[in-house]
């Protein structure tokens, strides 16, 4: 399994892992949002905003240090299929919140709904970009294992969110992405739903919508996308049955199989187990009536770097082996992180 750029030469292997969730919220108690203003020009040198080191375990998820009332840092998983944060339990504990059962929030994850408690916290701080008056759902301890919250893309708009699995580094800019090397496989993306990554895709032939999903460790399919594929007597096999589990505590039975390579703008993701099933979130995302999926950090954790360029709309990648500066005469190779 991998993704390599399909318009150069060869960029890499590439591996895999399992699990997931992704989660969406209802609209809740309004937010504010304040980041200073940079300047228009995303080629100068840029302004980390924050920049921390990430889980070392590459099938894992991408990690970030949060500041909750002044107090902290708090690992928050940096979810790009997430709308908004949250916080788990023993956080809130620690912060002397108790969860507020009159004021719940609706909670959307991969395979059902559920109505949560929720905190208001009054600032929830990234670097120079800070939340005030927040209310926040209290999920589930199971989803975060032994982080402390998710944080959503709500804050992150023309932004720039830079993993680097070789260094363990997350990083976001306010002033944009600085332009990389062209070798650098990338994908156009649109974004909906106030910040979910959606690109166009192409897989045996049929048009497909792809969420890239920082918070998914597996990637999922829809029913569509599978009868497209005509891989119905492969799911239909007991060997490829699988228990998928989400934000709520709801429990769906899925299919995993190999689909055929995937192709995205420049870049091509081959030999990936999709697990398909009619999961919630498709109709959540209007998404349930063509094929899609779902891009999880099975694959996304086997690359060395991942950029989402917020502004230009836009995410490129670095695959594995190709972290180096290029050799002579192999310009096909991607040359170092941005």
């Amino acid at each position: 399994m991998g993704i390599r750029g399909h318009r150069r030469a060869a960029c890499g292997g590439l591996l895999l892992a399992f699990a997931l969730f992704c989660i969406g919220f209802s609209r809740g108690e309004a937010a504010e949002s304040i980041a200073s203003p940079g300047p228009d020009d995303v080629d100068e040198p840029e302004e980390v905003v924050y920049a921390a080191r990430t889980r070392p375990d590459r099938v894992g998820r991408i990690m970030a240090p949060v500041f909750v009332n002044g107090q902290g840092p708090f690992s928050f998983i940096v979810d790009t299929g997430a709308t908004r944060s949250a916080i788990a339990p023993h956080l809130a504990e620690r912060l002397g919140l108790l969860p507020d059962f009159s004021q719940p929030l609706d909670l959307h994850g991969i395979t059902g709904a559920a109505s949560v408690p929720s905190i208001l916290v009054q600032t929830l701080q990234v670097g120079d970009l800070t939340q005030v008056n927040r209310r926040l759902p209290v999920v589930v301890p199971t989803v975060f294992a032994d982080a402390d919250g998710i944080l959503g893309v709500d804050g992150f708009k023309n932004m720039c969110l830079r993993a680097n699995f070789v260094d363990g580094s997350v990083s976001i800019t306010r002033k944009g992405c600085t332009n990389s090397s062209k070798y650098w496989p990338r994908a156009n993306a649109r974004f909906r739903f106030g910040g979910l990554v959606v690109v166009a895709a192409r897989v045996g032939g049929q048009r497909v919508k792809a969420i890239i999903d920082t918070g998914a460790e597996r990637s999922l399919g829809n029913p569509q996308l599978l009868r497209a594929l005509g891989l119905e007597d492969e799911a239909a096999s007991p060997m490829a049955a699988s228990d998928v589990t989400g934000a709520t505590e709801h429990r769906m039975a899925g299919s995993t199989v190999l689909v055929p390579t995937i192709f995205i703008d420049e870049l091509e993701v081959t030999t990936l187990p999709v697990t398909f099933g009619d999961f919630a979130v498709f109709r959540l995302w209007n998404l349930d009536t063509e094929p899609a999926v779902v891009l999880g950090m099975d694959v996304l954790g086997t690359i060395d770097g991942l950029v989402i360029d917020y502004r230009r709309s836009q995410i490129r990648v670095l695959p594995a082996g190709s972290s180096g500066e290029p050799e002579i005469n192999q310009r096909a190779l991607p040359g170092r992180l941005p």
